[in-house]
């Protein structure tokens, strides 16, 4: 059954640090302290994504060796802010690691791009035979988009820089992916945008009859519920649910409306920031390290894109 078979990560070690966005922005700590709850974040420091996504290339043959040959497709999934433009981070990994059979191509749909691709995977090998192993790669250097020093970017603040690497097989023995749902809604889709030209991103206000905040419970809500009816099962059934690090209010909303303990998510606000789509595979990658992730178990793992996109994968250990 289509799985995940193996991650890798590569999280920078250089940090930012709250303190010190707040003397370059003015705004004032409490703002980090009590609402965002953010101490620090890794950022990459002028390295570029590749790099990065190389680096937690290593850290996944480190753990489960694979031949470079064996890669049938390599996906590249990111915010779209990529190393260059006209350009494929995706032919530049292949290249570097030695694929030379694979098929190629990026994926971009915010920081929902993890989930969209284990999806668009899990279709491609069901339609076409010859595709059985692949290589997915997340990477983003987010916070290299952000203004630190203006109070009017600070939902960005938490913006941190990251990579990571799943290796998925056809045949994978364990982290099955039972079934996914997927929503868009463009109210918002003007709420944050790089224009042509600009180096950081910006921020535009919206004001429309919904809430953005309502619009996550709404979606996330309807989507988890997708994947566990096209699984015949229940929210009792769910052994822990992990989501992207932007909000943590709607995380904890959404484990509340599931029957959840915090205990049975993962909280990296405090440490990483928002990691991109990096958030949820750091999240099952500490639950396997750390062992809290047992076989049998099911996972529902959450995310959320610019745009707005939503999407969750249900996923059994």
């Amino acid at each position: 059954m289509f799985g995940i078979v193996e991650l890798g990560l590569c999280v920078p070690p250089a940090r930012m640090s709250a303190s010190s966005i707040s003397a370059a922005s003015g705004v004032p700590i409490e703002f980090f302290t009590d609402k965002m709850q953010l101490a620090s974040k890794p950022v990459a420091q002028g390295r570029r994504c590749v790099e990065l996504a190389l680096e937690a290339i290593d850290d996944l043959r480190a753990r489960h060796p694979f031949a470079s040959d064996s890669i049938d497709l390599l996906v590249y999934a990111s915010t779209g802010l990529t190393d260059h433009a006209l350009w494929s981070p995706a032919g530049k990994i292949q290249a570097a690691i030695g694929a030379k059979g694979a098929f190629c191509f990026e994926l971009s749909n915010g920081c929902n791009s993890l989930n969209a691709a284990l999806h668009v995977i899990k279709g491609l090998m069901l339609a076409t035979s010859s595709y059985r192993r692949a290589l997915l790669i997340c990477a983003d250097t987010l916070s290299s988009y952000v203004d630190h020093t203006d109070p009017g970017s600070k939902s960005l603040f938490n913006f941190a820089d990251a990579a990571s690497a799943l290796l998925c097989d056809r045949y994978a023995p364990s982290l099955h992916v039972l079934s996914s749902a997927f929503a868009t809604d463009g109210t918002y889709v003007d709420l944050y945008k790089l224009p042509r030209g600009a180096s950081t991103i910006v921020t535009e206000p919206c004001t429309a009859e919904v809430s953005l905040h309502d619009q996550y419970l709404h979606y996330i809500t309807r989507l988890v519920g997708q994947v566990l009816d096209e699984a015949n099962l229940r929210a009792r059934d769910i052994d822990y649910l992990f989501m992207n690090q932007g909000d943590q209010r709607v995380l904890r909303e959404v484990l509340a409306r599931f029957g959840l303990s915090e205990s049975q998510s993962y909280l990296s606000f405090r440490d990483y920031g928002h990691l991109g789509s990096t958030d949820t595979a750091l999240a099952l990658a500490d639950g396997l390290r750390t062992k809290r992730l047992r076989p049998g178990q099911r996972v529902v793992v959450v995310s959320s894109g610019v745009g707005f996109s939503w999407g969750a994968s249900l996923i059994q250990v």
